[in-house]
This record gives structure tokens, C-alpha cells and sequence, in this order.
């Protein structure tokens, strides 16, 4: 048979003002989850709470009395210490909080990240209760609700096979279009230069001529140096023939 778990009750009955009735019948409701390990009251007072004495006398509970400059209904820190330290505790399996007005989700997160259950004792849901692992409402028929995580909404078998099916929705497909294909430059091939036979007293040359380039147009403002440059080329190309001419007589 498995071990019942352990819990510890951090109660702050100086801001949530009930009787003792309806906090015992909160642990009646708590023992049918786990065994009540240890229970911490804040803010009592010996006249105001006196309902409260013998419970925590049998039981040797620790009770402190209200902070000095505590206001009314408020947060009491030293329980949110308190649970901080006792997270520590591997024996300790969860715990059952009523707290005062205040944020204190960040504790609820720390405890459940070391694995505790979390339980809220509260008289109307706030925003922290929603994020325990259950809730205990402080009244005298007190019952114990499981809160659904964050975004999911309870629905009855019979709601469940009345709702209609959504339609699926047909999507059409998308045709993205393709860049069309550019031409292929192919490489321009030059013709290989013809020989030219030439004859002189029995003797064959073959002078290669190089293909006629077509001759640039000159520049509307060609310059003095230009046309020296295509004399003297043309000289050159006088004397080379001349040359050549000697070479065949011979």
C-alpha cells in the first residue's frame, strides 16, 4: 500500500478571517488527500482567534502573532519564507497555504519546480488559486476542486458528441513561377587564315595572310600622336615586303 503524502499547512488567519469550524472542516476536507504533517499559524491573536487556542495548544503548533506595521488583509512574508525553506525537506510532499492579498505566483512555481503539490485554501478564486494544483474553499461544506491547466475548458461526453466536425478546408496549390531560361552564348569561331601560293623561278612560297580586321573608326578628336603611330606602321610594312621580295630573288 502506498504512503499517503504529507502536507504542511501555512495558515495566515490574521488576513483571511474565519472560524475555526470552517478550518477545521478545511483539513477534514485535506485529510482525504494527505496527512497533515505540520501546521503554522500567522497573525493570531489570543483574543481575536482565541477559537483557535486549544487546537494549536493540543498539538504543540507554532503561532505567531501579527507584524507591527502589517496592513490589514496583506500578504504576510514570513509564510512565503517559510514555504521556501520547507521546499527544501524531501519528506515534505506538498502544502496547504491560505494566504492573504497578494502576488504570489512566483512561490507557487518554485514550489512545484522541487515537485510539491500545492494547495490553495481560499474563500473566492484569485489569480494564484488557478495556479495550484487544487483548491479548498473556506466555507462549512468546504470541497476540493482540481484546477484544469491554463487554456483547456471542461466538456461533457454528451456536448462532445453533438458538436459538429469542422469542414476541412482544401487548400488549392501554389504555383510558383520559373525564371525563364536564358540563351547560351555560343563562342564565335574565326576561320584559320588560307594560304596564298606564290611563284617564283622554281621555288614555292606560302605567305599566310591574317584575315582583313575591320579598320576602327577614329575618334572625332584623334590626337597628332595617332597618326605618327599609324605611319610609322605602314612604314614597317613596306620595308617587311621588300624583304621578302630580296629573299625570292635570290
Amino acid at each position: 500500500m502506498a504512503a499517503s503524502k504529507k502536507y504542511v499547512v501555512l495558515a495566515d488567519i490574521e488576513s483571511v478571517r474565519v472560524p475555526y469550524s470552517v478550518f477545521a472542516a478545511a483539513l477534514e476536507e485535506l485529510s482525504r488527500i494527505g496527512e497533515v504533517a505540520a501546521c503554522k499559524f500567522y497573525g493570531y491573536s489570543a483574543k481575536r482567534t482565541k477559537d483557535y487556542g486549544e487546537f494549536i495548544q493540543e498539538n504543540s503548533y507554532d503561532a505567531l502573532s501579527a507584524l507591527p506595521r502589517k496592513r490589514k488583509g496583506k500578504l504576510d512574508l514570513r509564510q512565503v519564507i517559510d514555504a521556501a525553506r520547507l521546499a527544501q525537506f524531501p519528506n515534505i510532499d506538498g502544502f496547504f497555504i491560505i494566504y492573504g492579498n497578494g502576488d504570489i505566483t512566483p512561490l507557487i512555481a518554485y514550489l512545484k519546480a522541487y515537485g510539491k503539490d500545492v494547495i490553495a485554501g481560499v474563500i473566492e478564486p484569485d489569480k494564484n488559486s488557478v495556479l495550484c494544483n487544487k483548491v479548498i474553499y473556506l466555507d462549512p461544506n468546504a470541497t476540493t476542486q482540481t484546477v484544469l491547466n491554463s487554456g483547456y475548458k471542461k466538456v461533457s461526453p454528451t456536448a462532445a458528441a453533438v458538436a459538429p466536425k469542422r469542414a476541412a478546408v482544401k487548400r488549392e496549390p501554389v504555383y510558383t513561377a520559373q525564371p525563364a531560361p536564358q540563351p547560351v552564348q555560343q563562342p564565335v569561331q574565326q576561320a584559320a587564315p588560307q594560304p596564298v601560293s606564290t611563284t617564283t623561278e622554281n621555288h614555292y612560297y606560302h605567305v599566310y595572310q591574317a584575315e582583313p580586321q575591320p579598320t576602327p573608326q577614329p575618334a572625332p578628336q584623334q590626337t597628332q600622336q595617332n597618326a605618327d603611330d599609324a605611319a610609322q606602321m605602314a612604314l614597317l610594312l613596306e620595308q617587311f615586303n621588300k624583304i621578302i621580295s630580296g629573299a625570292d630573288d635570290e
